[in-house]
């Protein structure tokens, strides 16, 4: 192995990938990946020594592709050198000092260090052998650079370096090249490998065409892009390590959120208990003690008879005894017949808890059995085609833009937008309090005048929308069939709602800032059935009051809040409310409309910076596109394959104009 810094020949890519040193006698294995002839020899035998049976071939560390020997009948231990060397020691070399002994005193074995390299012969000699070898006839006009020019002449190093021999006969040089095999050979290979081939050429005669066709910058722009993308790969790793580090936190704070809920149904079941328990034990005292009272009354009454039956047997007359003794008699009857029937058993009362089938459920199980963690996995796709097309070159082509004529005085302002299954588009527009009802083609409409300005609309199912109305805190539904708009019906929000999402047919998701008492800094969002019945609300602290815009991922249960105030995206589980993370970015510049995609990126409008910033699932910045508007974008909705989106403009202009894009 080398001895220089393996930290900075492993940062710059020169290093070999087992020692993470600089490379010493490299060699290159077919997958074009080097090694260290050390390290690489090493490594096989090591993968020999762990396999039963015959051992041909061996797994490249790198890429695990399956490499096998140019002569897999030679001992593993020559494996290693039986591989070309690489010409990745050029790269090495210059990042090293040259350190090579002089080729010709090292014929008679002896170790001489080079001074100087004659570029004719290609070889290295030290001081004495390079004087003679330019006192010689033949050499006195060779070129002979010191070791120190060397270093700095990276042409007069290609013309020296090794590696580019055949890599099948390594004393050998490169002479043909075969079109067919796309491979270059040495005149050996030519004639055992190539013999029947038609294409192949001699490289001295044939260069300069051969070169044409190859591009060496484009080569290099393409490896450049391949490398920026795996950069982002790495990047977006990075980010989800950090998401997953403070994923397993909230997992933290959501047992210590339960243990809370837990214990306070213990608090209530132990004043249950306690209550009910003070219940039964005051009943059954009062019960028991009325019986003790009984009981002694009978003792007393027994006691006395057989005090007096006693007395009358010791000292009265023989009528006395008879009488007395007759009547104890009858007493005694009496006495038994009571006690059998009121003191025949003695009840005992037992207590205990008694648990529904759930809660005896959950104490038969262990903690293990609970409670899992489970991770599930997210994928965002990286590439847009079947072609490795790098995300910044992703593009955004406008399909067709249309200008919206609205039959009125006051310059239209749509808020809300939602494309039908026919086609047909529906508008809402907030300076008239109105929804349009365009065709497919865009051009007649129908009008319905709403109860109040707009700030919102989505699509619940084929024929049916729901309209944000902030002012009046109310969500209204429309039915658009029949080319026809009539009123479904409205509920009431806690709060002003700015903004409104479909869940399902029958579910809705409202946003907007809660104001009043609580707080300038406070959002809020509510999970809404149809009928009005508010199944989950929860408020947040956002970076500035103002209108919050939504967007619902059905497929994850989360929801995306854009704050137009502020520059930040919030995400939230949909029925828990856990934050998953908050997206910040000053170029966004007042962000409005949030909508989801197929594959359920993010995108997100930037109201002042007229661009949309495009996130994978988990909060990672994909793309920042080009709205390709003028000024002012308000609302992004996808159409049903997910792939292409409307957006609206807002300008001063007099008529607004819509843009219908597909996002490639």
């Amino acid at each position: 192995m080398a001895t220089a810094s393996g930290d900075s020949s492993s940062k710059d890519g020169h290093g070999c990938p087992i020692c993470l040193d600089v490379f010493t006698s490299p060699r290159q294995l077919p997958c074009l990946h080097s090694f260290c002839d050390h390290c690489l020899q090493d490594y096989v035998t090591k993968k020999a020594t762990g396999t039963s049976g015959v051992f041909e071939d061996f797994l490249c560390p790198v890429c695990r592709a399956v490499t096998r020997p140019v002569n897999s009948d030679k001992p593993v231990e020559e494996w290693a050198s039986s591989f070309p060397e690489s010409p990745i020691s050029l790269i090495a070399e210059s990042k090293v000092k040259v350190d090579r002994h002089c080729d010709i005193c090292s014929s008679k074995a002896l170790l001489n260090l080079a001074t100087k390299v004659c570029i004719n012969c290609e070889e290295a000699m030290c001081d004495d052998c390079s004087f003679a070898h330019q006192t010689m006839k033949m050499s006195r006009n060779h070129q002979l650079l010191s070791v120190e020019e060397l270093e700095k002449n990276p042409q007069c190093r290609m013309r020296l370096a090794k590696g580019f021999g055949c890599p099948e006969h390594h004393d050998k040089a490169i002479e043909f090249y075969c079109k067919i095999h796309e491979a270059a050979c040495c005149a050996t290979c030519s004639f055992l490998h190539h013999k029947s081939c038609t294409e192949v050429q001699e490289l001295k005669t044939n260069l300069a065409d051969l070169l044409k066709n190859m591009n060496s910058h484009k080569i290099m722009e393409e490896l450049s892009k391949l490398g920026d993308y795996l950069k982002v790969f790495a990047e977006m790793n990075e980010t989800n390590i950090n998401i997953l580090e403070s994923r397993v936190k909230d997992l933290t704070e959501q047992v210590g959120e339960i243990r809370m809920k837990i214990n306070a149904l213990l608090d209530d079941i132990e004043k249950t208990v306690k209550r009910e328990g003070h219940i039964i034990y005051k009943e059954e005292m009062i019960k028991k003690q009325e019986e003790n009272h009984q009981c002694q009354s009978f003792i007393n009454a027994i006691r006395n008879s057989h005090a007096f039956l006693e007395t009358v047997s010791q000292y009265g007359t023989d009528t006395q005894k008879f009488l007395v003794t007759s009547k104890t008699m009858r007493q005694l009857q009496s006495y038994r017949s009571q006690i059998e029937e009121k003191f025949e058993k003695v009840d005992s009362i037992k207590v205990m808890l008694d648990f529904d089938s759930h809660m005896k459920g959950v104490l038969e199980k262990e903690g293990t059995e609970l409670v899992k963690v489970v991770s599930t996995g997210e994928s965002t796709i990286l590439y847009s085609t079947s072609n490795i097309k790098p995300l910044g070159e992703r593009k955004v082509e406008m399909l067709r833009g249309m200008t919206v004529n609205c039959p009125s005085d006051w310059n239209p302002d749509y808020r809300g937008i939602a494309q039908l299954q026919g086609g047909e588009l529906v508008l809402a527009d907030s300076n008239n309090e109105t929804c349009y009802l365009y065709d497919s083609t865009y051009n007649s409409s129908t009008m319905y005048r709403l109860r109040d300005w707009p700030s919102d609309m989505c699509l619940m199912d084929d024929h049916e929308v729901a309209v944000a109305l902030p002012a009046i805190k109310t969500v209204q539904f429309l039915s658009t069939g029949n080319r026809t708009i009539k009123d479904m019906g409205m509920i009431t929000t806690r709060y002003r709602c700015y903004s409104v999402a479909a869940v399902n047919t029958e579910e809705i998701v409202v946003s907007g800032h809660c104001g009043g008492d609580r707080g300038s800094n406070r959002c809020y969002w509510s999970l809404i059935s149809k009928d009005g019945t508010e199944k989950f609300h929860h408020e947040f602290d956002c970076q500035e009051t103002s209108q919050a815009y939504i967007a619902v991922n059905t497929s994850k249960s989360r929801v995306y809040i854009s704050v137009k105030g502020g520059n930040a995206v919030y995400c939230f589980g949909l029925t828990n409310g856990i934050q998953y993370f908050v997206y910040n970015s000053k170029d966004m510049k007042s962000p409005l409309g949030v909508a989801v995609d197929r594959d359920d990126n993010v995108y997100v409008v930037g109201y002042n910076s007229c661009n949309i910033h495009k996130l994978s699932p988990d909060g990672v910045i994909l793309q920042i596109i080009s709205s390709l508007v003028p000024k002012y974008p308000s609302r992004l909705t996808f159409i049903s394959n997910g792939e292409q989106f409307i957006l609206t403009n807002n300008s001063n202009e007099e008529c607004r104009i819509l843009h219908h894009f597909i996002h490639k």
